[in-house]
């Protein structure tokens, strides 16, 4: 829903409230004609209809999870048409300015900017906070189908020439591969990769990143090296810095693995999560169920692994021009403190399509992310690329997350076209992650673009996200249960399409 709808909203509000007003200063009982779209009870507008039993039974981490509601109410969005908000005249807790009330010279400006006009998204009750595992979505590897990812690039050449993303030519895919005397990976691990002649110069490495809890990085020639080069020096620092190997490698082989003798691999003890969600007006069709996602995701992921020390930081963010731009919450180590920021937020501002991702992704870089031993994870909500203008720095801060050995799972949400699909793609592959994006499935938000992906099965959005959590603190791929496939597109097996 945009901008303009959601003020006509607005506007249709105050119309019934002047209406219903008038047979009350007559002295008769007011009428007014109930809404279908209308739930009575509550007061807020709905989406009518019963939701496929699937999407409320058991998840795929084998956690329960109450039904949901036969009505999905959207409290908090600019749908709900609850007038009630925070003081007048004051500044919500949501960083949106009330306009004040009662000044005889000051008329209602119906074109002012929509954050500027709606008031702050109401509480919302405690069965409402339980309902999510409502969303649907799939999830695609593109370093497990590289083939795919490349005709998708090649399709994009015009595209990409038209939003400024720099010539990629994206050679061949080398995985990166660190483990310990007995096999076992290590993750945290810093990898170099520089020119063969390169070793005594000052020349800036390839690539200088840090492996992910399962002991792999990601390597991409024709993405990586600016000059053309087969033959490559590779340094691998222990996580502590105690000692390093160094060996040359080259293109006969795509699969480089490297053992650390004396370095003991392990699974991570503790888990960075950080979410980076657009809070503009055109995700005011989803914003709040992904809320309620989000709690539930982080509720369960802290129950399932009560012994990894866990923190969770909050990014929100819009446009130039908006209320805000980005707005940042540092990681903390208490659920009751993220969930705090995170129910305040709510979706207005924007405009046009683009939004500020890359000053979102640049205050993602700043975060204080811990390092040896720690998963590192962030999921990207969006529905939106950034401004042509800004799409090269965004690849440097996706470059920057990159070296940290952050793990990047972008959420595509409803609108996404492939422009976004294209830099959400890319960071996903860059940080050996998965692209994760929103299906009609569930009747939730507008309609959803179908990716430029042949093969995916659908599932929960929460099922999904647990997973990814899952295999990073594990170590090791995870793949869908059956039981918790709503449908399949094309042939994937083991996440790998059989007919690209």
């Amino acid at each position: 829903m945009n901008a303009h709808t959601l003020r006509s909203l607005g506007v249709l509000s105050i119309w019934v409230l002047v209406v219903s007003a008038l047979p009350l200063l007559a002295g008769c009982p007011a009428s007014v004609p109930e809404s279908p779209m209308a739930d009575s009870s509550n007061g807020n507008f709905s989406i009518s209809g019963d939701i496929p039993a699937i999407l409320g039974s058991g998840s795929g981490s084998g956690a329960s999870r109450p039904e949901p509601a036969p009505g999905l109410s959207v409290p908090g969005s600019d749908l709900d048409g609850d007038l009630d908000g925070p003081e007048i005249g004051s500044d919500d807790s949501s960083g949106d300015i009330v306009p004040p009330e009662g000044d005889p010279d000051v008329e209602p400006d119906l074109e002012a900017p929509i954050d500027e006009i709606l008031p702050e998204a109401p509480e919302e009750t405690p069965e409402e906070q339980q309902q999510y595992g409502l969303l649907t979505a799939g999830a695609f590897d593109d370093s497990l189908n590289f083939e795919v990812f490349r005709r998708f690039l090649d399709d994009s050449k015009s595209l990409i020439a038209e939003i400024g993303m720099p010539e990629i030519v994206l050679g061949e895919q080398v995985i990166i591969t660190v483990r310990d005397d007995d096999g076992t990976p290590i993750g945290g691990a810093r990898v170099v990769v520089e020119s063969a002649g390169d070793a005594d110069s000052q020349s800036q490495p390839y690539i200088d990143v840090v492996t992910k809890s399962d002991g792999r990085a990601i390597f991409l020639p024709g993405w990586d090296v600016d000059v053309q080069s087969d033959s490559f020096l590779v340094t691998v620092h222990a996580p502590d810095g105690s000692s390093a190997l160094e060996m040359p490698a080259d293109l006969s082989d795509t699969d480089w693995t490297f053992t650390l003798s004396g370095v003991a691999g392990g699974l991570p003890s503790a888990l960075d999560l950080a979410f980076v969600i657009d809070a503009t007006g055109s995700m005011a069709d989803e914003l709040e169920f992904v809320k309620r996602e989000v709690r539930g995701i982080v509720g369960e992921v802290a129950q399932q692994f009560s012994g990894v020390d866990m923190r969770f930081a909050l990014i929100v963010y819009r446009d130039r021009g908006d209320r805000y731009v980005t707005r940042t919450f540092d990681f903390v180590d208490t659920i009751a403190a993220f969930e705090e920021s995170l129910s305040a937020q709510r979706a207005a501002g924007g405009g046009d399509y683009p939004e500020a991702m890359h000053l979102a992704l640049e205050e993602a870089d700043g975060l204080d992310w811990h390092g040896v031993g720690t998963a590192r994870i962030l999921f990207l909500i969006a529905d939106a690329p950034p401004h042509e203008a800004d799409v090269a720095v965004t690849l440097d801060h996706i470059e920057a997350l990159r070296s940290r050995g952050v793990a990047m799972y972008p959420v595509a949400a409803s609108g996404v076209a492939a422009e976004a699909e294209l830099l959400m793609r890319s960071a996903a592959l860059l940080t050996l992650s998965e692209y994760i994006f929103l299906t009609d499935d569930s009747g939730v938000g507008d309609s959803h673009a179908e990716p430029h992906i042949p093969c995916y099965h659908v599932e929960r959005l929460d099922t999904i996200m647990i997973r990814a959590i899952e295999s990073e603190l594990l170590g090791v791929p995870l793949y869908p249960d059956p039981e918790s496939v709503i449908r399949t597109v094309g042939n994937p097996v083991g996440g790998i399409c059989q007919d690209p």
